[in-house]
């Protein structure tokens, strides 16, 4: 089966995504998402550093030529915010990258970008699911090679001018902070790196050479996987490390003294800069599972918040209409739309370094002043493996009509992504299916830690075979 999740379609290598899959899936997204006229038609197609990424993009690639159409293959595996830059600088018709963003090594897959360099919606990425369905049934796998219809490009260059005036780039020079670098052997090595070092900002870089198993984890920038770059940050005693998944397009923050940011508070913190120093006035788009801190820094400046359904996916086409300036997804997912209508974690990094070095105190202490002005917040999440005796309570629970949980009211319920439900004292729990993985998501906010961890423990009960009479 393919399926398109929150963020693309992804699997086991050799078990889900295999070279005549990844055909048919190609042929899928050139039967339904390109336009039917006589026009000479471009596709770009990018791959990550992880195992045959990179045969996978050649050979669609090679199919995709072989259907007339034009190619433009990147020289070497390129973050995913840079196939969106590349797109709307060429006025590409669509983009394909095999990755599989933050899965373990093991995993590989495809994102599909639209020809607004956002990541396909499920209006896009529905009729190539059912027109793969359509095709799986009597494949031939034979096309004939037209090799002369694909070109290498560089679109690193454009890239990087993005960010020539978006960023205080003064600021951070003449604040003296030095800056650790961990791409964790993904795409973002020699951009993340390379950027701040060709503007004067003193780094540190390790985890840069291409591995596809990525050093034996998942590219995920948790608190486990970011032991080196804290490590390292404390021997050269530097301000911030700054890291990315194994994409690029989230991130990872270690404040002053090696501490973990939260991302929800990495992000509650951008905003905050962005309205008070660089006039941020548009909308803020959060998802239903992203802290409401990020919502109550939005009303504290007076913007208007929309909430969407998870998956950064939701926010793409309100970008690109401009409902949306700033985006903010809990999984370290965030985009200005004066940069890219998609999420960037390279942005991010940068967002960051610049705030800091601007206000000239560390993410902690600008913390604690964002908690005295707006509240606090405690956030959590965690998951669980999906099996089959939970997936069975999960469509018992999702169909449920639950009032109260252990005494706490419940005010509102939400089911557009699995089952939110929000209470009385202005907690909130929520428990979905990963869209990427087979893991079963929960979530959980407090106003205070103690809150928090209750609700976990709540959202967890839920997760059994009890009744809920015995929740």
């Amino acid at each position: 089966m393919v399926h398109f999740g929150t963020s693309g379609w992804r699997g086991v290598i050799g078990r889900d995504i295999t070279f005549r899959k990844v055909r048919q899936v190609t042929q899928a997204i050139l039967d339904t998402v390109l336009p039917k006229d006589d026009r000479q038609h471009e596709v770009i197609v990018g791959y990550d550093t992880r195992m045959l990424s990179e045969k996978f993009a050649r050979s669609a690639a090679a199919l995709i030529a072989g259907n007339g159409v034009k190619v433009r293959l990147p020289e070497r595996d390129i973050p995913s915010p840079v196939l969106s830059s590349a797109i709307l600088e060429r006025g590409a018709d669509a983009g394909i990258i095999f990755t599989a963003s933050h899965n373990p090594p093991e995993y590989n897959g495809l994102k599909l970008y639209t020809r607004d360099g956002i990541l396909a919606p499920t209006e896009v990425t529905d009729p190539v699911e059912a027109r793969y369905r359509e095709l799986e049934a009597d494949w031939d796998d034979v096309f004939l090679p037209q090799p002369n219809r694909i070109t290498s490009c560089d679109p690193k260059p454009a890239y990087i001018e993005r960010f020539a005036e978006l960023i205080d780039w003064e600021a951070i020079r003449a604040s003296g902070l030095t800056v650790v670098v961990d791409p964790l052997f993904g795409t973002s090595r020699e951009y993340l790196d390379h950027i701040l070092m060709e503007h004067g900002v003193p780094v540190t870089v390790i985890h840069n050479t291409r591995d596809p198993f990525f050093g034996g984890y998942a590219p995920e920038c948790t608190s486990e996987n970011l032991t080196r770059l804290r490590d390292v940050m404390r021997q050269t005693g530097a301000d911030l490390g700054l890291a990315t998944d194994g994409d690029g397009d989230r991130f990872g923050i270690l404040d002053h003294g090696a501490r973990l940011k939260e991302s929800n508070l990495a992000l509650a913190l951008v905003l905050d800069y962005l309205a008070r120093r660089r006039g941020l006035r548009g909308r803020v788009g959060r998802t239903l599972a992203t802290s409401l801190l990020v919502e109550a820094v939005a009303r504290h400046h007076g913007l208007e918040i929309i909430e969407t359904p998870v998956g950064f996916k939701n926010f793409g086409p309100l970008l690109v209409e401009g409902s949306l300036e700033f985006a903010a997804e809990e999984s370290a997912g965030l985009a200005w739309s004066r940069h890219l209508p998609e999420r960037d974690g390279i942005l991010a990094c940068f967002l960051v370094t610049e705030m800091v070095a601007v206000e000239g105190r560390t993410m902690y202490e600008l913390g604690q002043d964002l908690f005295r002005r707006v509240g606090t917040y405690h956030f959590r999440r965690t998951q669980v493996p999906l099996t089959r005796q939970l997936e069975q309570v999960l469509e018992r629970r999702f169909q449920q009509e639950i009032d109260q949980v252990d005494g706490l009211e419940v005010v509102a319920t939400d089911r557009r992504d699995g089952l939110k439900l929000s209470f009385a004292n202005g907690g909130w729990l929520l428990i979905r299916k990963a869209g990427t993985e087979p893991k079963v998501r929960i979530y959980a906010e407090g106003r205070t830690k103690e809150e928090m961890r209750h609700l976990l423990h709540l959202a967890k009960k839920l997760l059994s075979n009890w009744r809920l009479s015995d929740v």
